[in-house]
């Protein structure tokens, strides 16, 4: 994998928003598979889950405060760019002074659906796949964002986060 360094710390704040730009998550059913694995991870599972809704909702809103609670001190979030292999890594560090600065809440109601969450061999991580949506009247208004991730978690909180771009068949 190589990485890409960020030199505008702002930007992390902006890639983040572009994925969760609007306020007010209406909390959905998450679909879990029926596998020994996945009920032996329920615990895991329960708490990748409310990481990643509180996640994106102090994102979404700008709480610096709730994001600090939700991620690690060291905490990585990482988001696929063009080039195969390259990704943005925003650390805490960056991540949380720059995130109310670069947050405009847009009163546009936003939700998370479709998420699935899905444990793997290693007992802190999970992948997820899930769409953020908007309740915006228009598609000028609002735009729904695929999302797949492999989310890392330290106890209740995310250690590590690695966003992938959601591809339709087009694209590959």
């Amino acid at each position: 994998m190589k990485e890409v360094s960020p030199s505008i710390p702002g930007f992390a704040a902006t890639v983040l928003l572009a994925v969760v730009a609007h306020p007010g998550f209406a909390a959905e059913v998450t679909h879990v598979p029926a596998t020994a694995l996945a009920a032996a991870n329920a615990d895991l599972i329960a708490r990748a889950d409310r990481a990643l809704r509180d996640y994106i909702g102090a994102c979404s809103t700008g709480d610096k405060a709730a994001l600090a609670r939700i991620i690690t001190s060291d905490a990585a979030v990482e988001y696929e760019l063009e080039d195969p292999g390259t990704f943005f890594k925003v650390e805490a560090a960056a991540l949380i002074p720059n995130l109310s600065a670069n947050t405009k809440p847009s009163g546009i109601g936003t939700h998370i659906s479709d998420l699935w969450i899905f444990p793997t061999p290693d007992p802190n991580v999970v992948f997820v796949s899930y769409t953020i949506g908007s309740d915006a009247q228009s598609p000028a208004q609002g735009q729904d964002f695929g999302q797949l991730a492999i989310i890392e978690m330290r106890g209740d909180r995310i250690f590590k986060m690695r966003n992938f771009r959601k591809r339709n068949a087009a694209q590959r």
